[in-house]
């Protein structure tokens, strides 16, 4: 049970983050500097991704109402 469960974690991680362009910029940055700035780039990153989502998201009910 706990293997499959396993299993399942890093099949998920496999899917749910990709390696593009940014995730390879962001790992080279903290290769050459620290983890610190590279999670720090990573926050970023992330929280730029999570207002264009919510940009989309009240694009969409604006367009649909």
């Amino acid at each position: 049970m706990i293997g499959a469960f396993v299993d399942g974690v890093i099949a998920g991680y496999g899917v749910a983050i990709p390696v593009g362009a940014i995730a390879i910029l962001i790992m080279g940055l903290a290769a050459r500097t620290s983890f610190r700035v590279g999670a720090a780039a990573a926050l970023g990153v992330a929280t730029a991704d999570g207002l264009y989502a919510v940009i989309a998201v009240a694009g969409g009910a604006a367009l649909a109402g």
